[in-house]
């Protein structure tokens, strides 16, 4: 708001203008959302002949005030123009975006509504609105313009419940829950967008039509509106986000890296995996018709191709495999058992064709499912194939019945062979990958890296929050067992080198012990001639005079006993002789 108020405030101060300039404000029809109908003719649409008399929803008010900023900015040489949209649909769905993800997931939508749904929707084609404001640069028309298309069926007018209804059959399960309570919609984003319309009280709901934007002379794109065009707006998103489906058969004769393949696929793209196996078992234990014929049939014997394909054909056929895709394995084997499930018309590079009926005779019920538009082929050599299957604990099939296989997996697919599942027509323009060799120390990551090549990104809106927030979780718990073991090892650690260094203390005490000990032993070893000498030499006389001293206490003791030991020197005598 404050960057086009800036812009209109350049644009007053500007000077002449040297050529003929258009200014094009787009606006909103929540501008008119508080608008009365008229009272003498309630059910009249309002035109934009009636602009002036517009009221905004309380979130709009501001809006409103720019909108007379830009039609009073008209000079010479300008030539300003409003145009209030409805509400945008197309290509990546804005406001309806929502609602348009819960169906592509396969959930029931909800009906964001404070009343029962049943007010009418002013809409507008993204396409359409750029047409209109590519137009107004070309040709002059009204100052104010409504921009919302024009449904043809009054019988079946454009209420936002017949639209939520018509977008979850169109996309999702056809599942539409009833309308949440009030604080809950009000929590919810642009919820407001989705009461435009609605009755007010005793006076009608408001009803837009656009009068001026059919004179400008574009042509439409979706002039009967979001409810009309359904089917071209859900593939126009599915287009736009990138979320076509992908349809893959993984196909060859090793049965247990299929599997693993597959599996790992189907984890990494978000795939319903359908195994022709757990499809017939699934579909035995369904207490319906489809159900109890192929319980019958696999008490009378083997299934029949035509059944197989009947039960596939209906597990192809869910919203699940229509809106992400699929990954087949385990049929078809064959070009006969592909054309009962795929058919052998020839669809266009990039088209998706809507799925045949049956042949006329076959079964009522059977429909051909939409063919794929990748394979991926797996091969190798009979004793690996041999090795890995009787390896696990529970063989999928007996010996005899893997040599059979083989062998038949070997006729139908050899160079050019008319019988291969690739012959089919339905197929041309598919472009395998493989076959791939498989040996017996290859891994499923080595094909699983081949497969990202040639499958490409994976055509989803990525980690759901629930996913996000449970690797968040996984992530924690990671870092918080790393640093548990860091913090474990780390007290080890400072254990160890405090064990050492007691250790160490301990031996350099017992060490410095022993030092002392030798340093003491050595002292007296060492001062054993010295006390010899002393107990010969002076001892005696020595002990003599401290004994006169004791007797006789002189007053200079010290003096006494020096003179006693002078005059009783032994060694003096024994000179003197």
């Amino acid at each position: 708001m404050e960057a086009a108020e800036s812009m209109l405030t350049a644009i007053a101060a500007a000077g002449p203008l040297e050529s003929e300039k258009v200014l094009v404000g787009i606006s909103s029809v929540l501008t008119w959302a508080r608008t009365s109908p008229d009272a003498d003719e309630p059910e009249k649409p309002i035109t934009e002949a009636d602009y002036k008399k517009r009221r905004p929803h309380s979130s709009y008010k501001e809006l409103l005030a720019l909108e007379k900023l830009v039609t009073k900015s008209k000079r010479e040489g300008l030539r300003a123009h409003v145009v209030a949209a409805g509400l945008l649909y197309g290509a990546e769905e804005d406001i309806f975006h929502d609602l348009f993800k819960a169906a592509w997931s396969n959930k029931p939508l909800p009906l964001l509504t404070l009343n029962d749904g049943s007010n009418v929707l002013p809409t507008i084609h993204i396409n359409d609105l750029c047409s209109i404001t590519a137009k107004l640069l070309e040709v002059d028309s009204l100052p104010y313009l409504l921009a919302v298309d024009s449904p043809a069926d009054e019988e079946k007018p454009q209420t936002f419940a017949a639209i939520v209804q018509a977008l979850s059959t169109e996309l999702g399960t056809g599942t539409v829950l009833p309308a949440p309570a009030r604080p809950e919609v009000l929590l919810m984003p642009d919820y407001e967008f989705f009461q435009v319309g609605t009755a007010i009280g005793d006076t009608p709901g408001l009803k837009l039509q656009a009068a001026a934007i059919n004179e400008l002379g574009f042509e439409w794109h979706a002039e009967g509106g979001l409810l009309a065009c359904m089917p071209t707006v859900v593939q126009e998103y599915r287009e736009s986000r990138g979320l076509q489906p992908l349809r893959l058969i993984v196909h060859g004769n090793d049965e247990v890296a299929k599997t693993e393949l597959t599996e790992a696929l189907a984890q990494e793209y978000k795939l319903p995996c359908l195994h022709v196996s757990k499809v017939l078992d699934a579909a035995t234990l369904k207490e319906d018709e489809l159900g109890a014929e192929l319980a019958a049939a696999r008490a009378a014997g083997p299934v029949s191709d035509e059944l197989t394909a009947k039960v596939l054909g209906a597990a192809l056929s869910t919203v699940e495999c229509r809106n992400q895709g699929y990954i087949l394995q385990g049929f078809p084997e064959n070009c006969a058992q592909a054309a009962l499930l795929f058919g052998s018309k020839v669809e266009a590079e990039g088209e998706e064709a809507p799925p045949e009926e049956a042949e006329e005779g076959a079964e009522a019920s059977t429909s051909l499912a939409s063919a794929p538009e990748f394979v991926i082929v797996l091969e190798a050599d009979e004793a690996v194939i041999k090795e890995k299957l009787f390896s696990q604990d529970e063989p999928s099939m007996t010996e005899e019945q893997l040599t059979e296989m083989l062998a038949a997996y070997t006729t139908n697919n050899s160079e050019d062979s008319p019988t291969s599942v690739l012959a089919l027509p339905a197929l041309a323009q598919v472009e395998p990958l493989g076959p791939i060799e498989v040996r017996a120390d290859t891994a499923v990551s080595s094909i699983l890296s081949k497969a990202r090549v040639y499958l490409g990104q994976p055509r989803n809106y990525g980690p759901s929050d629930e996913e996000i927030a449970a690797k968040k979780a996984l992530e924690e718990a990671e870092a918080k067992r790393k640093a548990d073991e860091e913090t474990a090892a780390e007290a080890a650690r400072e254990a160890a080198e405090l064990e050492e260094r007691k250790r160490r203390e301990e031996h350099e005490s017992r060490r410095a012990a022993e030092v002392q000990q030798q340093e003491h032993e050595l002292l007296e070893v060492r001062s054993i001639p010295l006390r010899n000498y002393l107990m010969q030499n002076v001892i005696p006389t020595l002990t003599e005079g401290l004994i006169e001293v004791c007797k006789l206490k002189p007053e200079d003791p010290v003096d006494y006993l020096a003179e006693y030991l002078f005059k009783n020197n032994p060694v003096e005598d024994e000179q003197f002789d």
